[in-house]
């Protein structure tokens, strides 16, 4: 864009130069042509005021002097003839010089056509830019009612989650993202105690924990990572500032079931990689953490 502007304004300075000095030039052919015809048609009238003179003569003087048709024929064109051929010669160079002011007036009419050509493709360079941001407003629209519909929908989730208790009345003990305390109390209950855990006893208990939860974790997961890998696979620019939407949805029992859910083979192989790159896991309570050295297990980036 910039350089066809630039293209224009030298185009139209270039122009406005050579217009001035053919205008000159045209000017100049103009009072030429004026002058030539003048004398042009002065040796015309010159020519036909001799004719008439000498027609004249012959009838008046009726043979008389001996002034015949053969030397008025001669006279003619001894007088006549060269005044008018001098005259056809003004013509000729007169129309030689409309010619060239002709060829003036072209050569202003193509430099014209290129700069009114060079305006077309400014014009439809910048319709071109024009659609692109359309199509990217566009495109950028697209993305995100989708991307909120689809957090919403993880909302929805996680608000129609509910635990019951294990008396006979089984009632409602939690509810939302509540459930996720309860989460984190069952998976507890799996360790093993009296000893110091180590990462794989913690797995090997989340892997129990995640069976016996399926019904609910598996849902909630699953959703979870299409809104990650959906922003991750878009053309969107900035794409961490909406990863960040999703992670202040996420509350301290979330993260902290998230954290070994992607160390178990649940989520290990192509969940983590996504919390590394998104940082997903950047406020999650430390003090939740079994094994503080289960972290080392994740790149830097995901708690950055």
């Amino acid at each position: 864009m910039k350089t066809l502007e630039q293209e224009i304004q030298k185009a139209t300075s270039k122009i406005e130069d050579k217009k001035s000095i053919i205008d000159n030039e045209i000017q100049n052919l103009n009072s030429k042509i004026n002058i030539y015809t003048k004398w042009a048609w002065t040796f015309v009238w010159v020519g036909i005021i001799v004719t008439l003179f000498a027609i004249i003569f012959y009838i008046s003087e009726n043979n008389e002097t001996g002034f015949g048709l053969n030397l008025l024929g001669d006279f003619m064109a001894g007088t006549v003839a060269s005044v008018w051929s001098l005259a056809g010669l003004f013509f000729i160079y007169v129309a030689f010089l409309g010619q060239k002011q002709q060829l003036l007036n072209q050569q202003l009419e193509i430099m014209f056509s290129q700069l009114e050509v060079k305006y077309t493709r400014l014009e439809l360079a910048g319709q071109k830019e024009e659609m692109k941001e359309q199509n990217a407003t566009l495109k950028q629209q697209k993305f995100e009612n989708t991307f909120f519909q689809l957090l919403a929908n993880h909302n929805t989730i996680v608000n129609s989650l509910d635990l019951s208790g294990s008396g006979s009345q089984r009632a409602i003990i939690a509810t939302g993202r509540d459930c996720f305390v309860v989460f984190y109390s069952r998976l507890n209950a799996k360790l093993p105690g009296g000893v110091t855990l180590t990462l794989n006893m913690v797995i090997n208990s989340y892997l129990a924990f995640f069976k016996e939860n399926v019904a609910d974790l598996g849902h909630y997961f699953r959703n979870l990572y299409h809104i990650i890998k959906f922003v991750d696979t878009s053309d969107i620019e900035d794409k961490k500032q909406y990863t960040n939407f999703v992670r202040a949805q996420l509350s301290a029992g979330e993260l902290i079931i998230l954290f070994y859910n992607c160390l178990s083979e649940y989520g290990f192989e192509k969940f983590k990689p996504l919390i590394e790159k998104y940082s997903l896991l950047k406020n999650i309570d430390d003090s939740l953490i079994f094994n503080l050295a289960d972290k080392d297990v994740y790149e830097k980036t995901a708690f950055h």
